[in-house]
């Protein structure tokens, strides 16, 4: 709620009214003049009303915090360094949730009330325009998670600090707007044995008495929602090339391997490591007695969540009545995930299982039977029994199936240890005479693609790589890409980089927070998709950190100059060029694709992260070049790079420095990429009128991150 002194002496009463809830217990502060007034609550975005203040710029935060894992609660100390940019009576900060045990101003206590997730806070005396003012905030609770799976997430061994547009004031008291970017400093204490990463450099970590404190300096401007202290066990790799120091944090399970429960052997599924279905199926036949019998078996899965997954199938030999069969231990959901109905066309014959509605979700039964099945990762072995009692006195075909689409995978599933309670059937895939005792590999039904290959009997030599093989391989290149940004946009605009990665399910997504962008595991299917998304977050420490965005609407200057770096990063590695991915996405969307009717330069508070805004905002950029010619472009970018840095921006300030580097008026062009809600018509014909029989490695990597719906960031 905005409320505003009038430039009047209040009265008595309406002084004594307005003070009313103010808590700390000091007596109620008077204004001593007419001239001061109260900053607003807001920092005038309209898309988030209530974010941000008015009346100051911060400096510098200090954050003092220590966590306990164990509790998820929080307990912090934030010194807030600011100038006031008017003559402030009071001013606001943004906090959610937490509970604030005192505040101060200038090492004076003052009053403060709470409304919602604003902290209006009152100082003794007024704060003089252009003087500087330090508050101090003591704090503590248990942070939140926000509803969409970002904010401050509670992991098994600590927390993810990752989250856009919101995020900082669910862990600390902010002036919760990209306007006010400050420099940082982070004292973060954790139990002895977690790390604790945050942004900048590392310049202190000390342990006493089973606590460890680290501390970490950001000395140049960052906006709130940059702010990261991701705690966890972690592998810290500290380095230095060309000047810039790295810490790179993985979590060591990312490199845990799935190994057979007993024995040398067990049945591995293998991934697919080239963007085609999958329809494996380890089978067996089973003589029923009319007593009923169960199949049992240990399962370690990591699939792709939602995309990916394992079932049970059986139907009576010689009978078309196939189903799937829930796990009684309760790993088997109806769920169908957002593959369903897309994947029905890739492998018709689950339509036994599942039935697609007019709405484009799917029902969980299909012709002849119903659908039980998982998805995701197991993080171990895991035991799943299935009754077979309803094929009591017959014989019955039973499949352990792993089915996936056709863009990236993830190692996939091991099995081990099948037991059946009539005794055919029982292995362990050891390496005899029968590794699979009985077991066959039958192929996919008919309907789908064959597959690049299937179940095999093997031991952990022969599975794929782990998530952190292929995570530290796709880290490997980072400050080559470093290089290669640096050559393209201007000199890299800070001290430090690297990036976490935390073995953390349903992430979902990427965030560039500066220096040390945190990544989401199943972004690591590969390496060629691991580097792709690291391209895209270190091009944002230019586009999005050092350069932020002045009014969120201005996104588009955020994510469509991180997508277009993918797009120059996939041209130098030869997976195709800038034109070819521009001429794949202009293709792919027909005229009538809600891709083409969101104005991606102004797009809505709800559809900030829309896929429309990341792959039109990089269209936007090609169409610019080809209109000014690789000179001119190449030259607006690093000059947008280095007269903005460490600021904000928006979109008229890139038209106006595009139009004066290159001599050309470009309200046309910007008007049409940006604004229209109409698919452009392209004015010459080119390779984009012929649609594209492949896909470039740049456009099948964003489109895997956008089809969890949290393409984000």
């Amino acid at each position: 709620m905005m409320f505003r002194r009038a430039s009047v002496l209040l009265s008595g009463a309406l002084v004594t009214m307005l003070s009313l809830g103010l808590g700390t217990g000091t007596a109620p502060a008077s204004d001593h003049t007419a001239q001061f007034s109260p900053g607003a609550p807001g920092a005038g975005d309209p898309y988030f009303g209530t974010d941000g203040n008015g009346g100051y710029d911060v400096q510098h935060y200090f954050l003092d915090v220590k966590y306990v894992p164990a509790t998820d609660r929080l307990t912090g100390v934030a010194t807030i360094n600011a100038r006031a940019t008017q003559n402030l009576s009071r001013f606001n900060l943004d906090l959610q949730g937490l509970t604030v045990r005192s505040v101060s101003v200038n090492g004076r206590a003052a009053d403060w009330s709470r409304t919602a997730d604003e902290l209006t806070v009152k100082p003794r005396s007024g704060l003089p325009k252009a003087k500087n003012f330090t508050t101090v905030i003591r704090y503590d609770g248990v942070p939140q998670t926000l509803g969409d799976g970002s904010g401050f997430i509670h992991t098994d061994d600590g927390a993810d600090v990752i989250g856009e547009p919101h995020v900082a004031d669910t862990w600390y008291p902010v002036n919760d707007h990209p306007s006010d970017k400050a420099a940082y400093t982070f004292k973060v204490t954790v139990p002895a044995g977690l790390e604790a990463i945050a942004n900048g450099i590392l310049t202190g970590r000390r342990t006493s008495r089973g606590w460890t404190t680290w501390t970490w300096d950001a000395k140049e401007p960052m906006a709130s929602y940059l702010a990261t202290a991701t705690i966890g066990q972690f592998d810290v790799r500290a380095y230095q090339r060309q000047g810039i120091r790295y810490w790179d944090a993985f979590d060591p399970d990312l490199f845990t391997e799935a190994v057979p429960r007993t024995g040398q052997q067990y049945a591995l599924s293998l991934r697919v490591d080239t963007d085609e279905p999958s329809y494996k199926r380890l089978a067996r036949t089973v003589s029923v007695p009319a007593a009923g019998a169960d199949l049992s078996f240990w399962i370690n899965r990591n699939t792709e969540p939602g995309w990916d997954h394992v079932f049970v199938e059986a139907h009576t030999v010689g009978q078309d009545n196939w189903t799937t069969l829930p796990d009684v231990n309760g790993h088997t959901s109806q769920d169908t995930g957002p593959v369903c109905p897309f994947w029905l066309d890739l492998h018709p014959f689950l339509t036994h299982y599942q039935t697609a509605q007019a709405d484009g979700t799917c029902t969980p039964t299909g012709s002849s039977g119903s659908w039980w099945g998982a998805s995701g990762s197991s993080n171990g072995y895991e035991q799943w029994k299935v009754d077979l009692s309803a094929y009591a006195g017959a014989s019955v075909e039973v499949s352990i199936t792993y089915a996936s689409d056709d863009l990236v995978q993830l190692p996939g599933v091991v099995v081990d240890d099948v037991v059946v309670s009539t005794g055919e059937g029982t292995t362990s895939f050891e390496a005899d005479a029968d590794p699979f005792d009985g077991w066959s590999v039958p192929g996919p039904p008919a309907g789908s693609a064959p597959n690049p290959n299937d179940w095999i009997a093997g031991t952990a030599a022969d599975a794929p790589p782990t998530t952190g093989e292929v995570v530290e391989a796709s880290f490997a290149r980072q400050s080559e890409i470093v290089g290669f940004l640096s050559s393209t946009f201007g000199r890299y605009p800070f001290a430090a980089s690297g990036g976490i990665v935390d073995d953390v399910d349903g992430l979902g997504f990427a965030l560039e927070n500066q220096t040390r962008p945190i990544y989401a595991k199943d972004f690591f299917t590969d390496t060629i998709n691991g580097q792709n998304v690291i391209v895209h977050e270190l091009a944002h420490q230019w586009f999005g950190d050092s350069l932020a965005v002045q009014r969120w609407q201005h996104i588009w200057l955020n994510e469509g100059f991180a997508t277009y770096a993918e797009w120059l990063w996939s041209d130098r590695e030869g997976l195709g060029t800038a034109q070819e991915v521009f001429d794949f996405f202009y293709n792919l969307f027909p005229a009538d694709d809600p891709f083409w009717t969101l104005a991606i330069g102004d797009p809505g508070p709800d559809a900030l992260f829309d896929f429309a805004v990341y792959a039109r905002g990089a269209m936007t950029l090609h169409q610019l070049r080809l209109a000014v010619g690789d000179a001119d472009f190449f030259t607006i970018l690093r000059t947008w790079a280095k007269n903005y840095r460490n600021s904000n921006v928006t979109t008229g300030q890139f038209i106006a420095l595009a139009e004066r580097i290159s001599g050309q008026q470009l309200d046309g062009l910007f008007q049409t990429w940006l604004f229209s809600t109409t698919k452009p018509v392209l004015a010459t014909s080119t390779a984009a009128a012929k649609q594209a029989t492949t896909t470039p490695a740049a456009a099948g990597s964003l489109l895997e991150r956008a089809r969890s719906g949290q393409l984000r960031r």
